[in-house]
């Protein structure tokens, strides 16, 4: 009888472990295009000033032409901005504050439903659905965990103490 409940408690400690890392896979998965957009936008800004001078003895010479290209080369540089940042920004709190209810929720064992088992689900799906349809199935693993939670309490009592 000793080996169910401690399959339970490793298979609750698993899951756990799969629902953090999955929540921060989401959060890399939101952040890195936003750190690689603006690494594009600096190198842009450095090729400007590097090209500066052409620009300008183009002008001068009036090839206006190979200054259009100069100039369009530039401008096609980065990506366009369909990644909002404030967005983007929202997603990852949500994402955030959902582990931070995921962990609370495991922590209290004396409560069979307890509000932030009930929130966490709710903010990952959330987050799923500002994030864009690409971050659906990233976030999927983590959303049926925190369902699992709400279905099978038992389940968080592997992370309490």
């Amino acid at each position: 009888m000793s080996g169910k409940p401690q399959l339970s408690a490793r298979l609750a400690t698993v899951g756990f472990v799969v629902l953090v890392l999955d929540l921060a896979v989401g959060i890399g998965f939101v952040l890195v295009p936003l750190l690689i957009v603006g690494f594009l936008s600096l190198l842009r800004d450095v090729f400007g000033v590097l090209l500066l001078p052409f620009s300008f003895l183009l002008g001068l010479a009036g090839w206006s032409a190979d200054q259009k290209t100069l100039h369009a080369m530039q401008v096609g540089f980065l990506p366009d901005g369909s990644t909002h940042v404030l967005r983007a920004g929202c997603v990852v709190l949500l994402l955030v504050v959902s582990g931070v209810c995921s962990v609370l929720a495991s922590r209290r064992v004396a409560q069979p439903v307890s509000l932030e088992r009930w929130l966490a689900p709710c903010l990952t799906a959330l987050a799923a659905w500002l994030g864009s349809g690409s971050l659906v199935p990233v976030l999927l693993p983590a959303f049926l965990l925190q369902c699992a939670a709400l279905r099978y309490p038992a389940l968080q009592r592997a992370g309490a103490r």
